[in-house]
């Protein structure tokens, strides 16, 4: 494969991790869209510095980082906002994440296959369909307390398998 496609199959590929990385250090939508977009033109800048046998994700969060520090420094200049050590130690944080989101993806699938069917549907309405507590009560002829006991207790258990599934792959 050519480098030029593989560099762009990666960045493609890794655009979820990225926005995460950038939403999760800014905790601004809009901000973090605008800070993804110089990211995604520094990378595209850089295309021919990315060796292909060099794992892209990290090589792509270093420069998403620098380009949030970045962000950070000028805003600065217009109003006080984060600290810039605050800002580093989440940055370290949201990096952690976005390099471990593809194996927790992988554990909640096979997770949620483990669902039975009638709680599926809840999941679906609530986090898929985002229909508030009342709307998913009324859908499945519950009431609003059991909905959100029933969706506290699904999501403690998705939470405990998929750190199981996590700790059996670093064994």
């Amino acid at each position: 494969m050519d480098p030029s496609d593989t560099f762009l199959q990666q960045l493609t590929e890794h655009q979820t991790q990225l926005k995460g990385f950038i939403l999760a250090s800014l905790g601004h939508e809009a901000d973090s869209q605008d800070v993804l977009q110089r990211t995604n033109l520094v990378l595209w800048k850089k295309a021919g510095e990315f060796r292909t046998d060099a794992a892209f994700l990290p090589w792509a969060l270093g420069v998403a980082r620098y380009e949030v520090l970045a962000f950070l420094r000028d805003r600065q200049r217009d109003h006080l906002i984060f600290d810039p050590d605050v800002v580093e130690l989440m940055a370290d944080a949201a990096q952690q994440q976005a390099t471990e989101l593809p194996d927790r993806l992988r554990a909640l699938r096979t997770c949620l296959r483990q669902v039975p069917k009638k709680n599926l549907q809840l999941l679906n309405l609530r986090y898929v369909h985002g229909q508030s507590i009342r709307q998913v009560a009324e859908a499945t002829g519950r009431t609003d307390d059991s909905v959100k006991s029933l969706l506290l207790r699904i999501r403690k258990r998705l939470g405990q398998c998929i750190e199981q599934r996590l700790a059996e792959q670093s064994d």
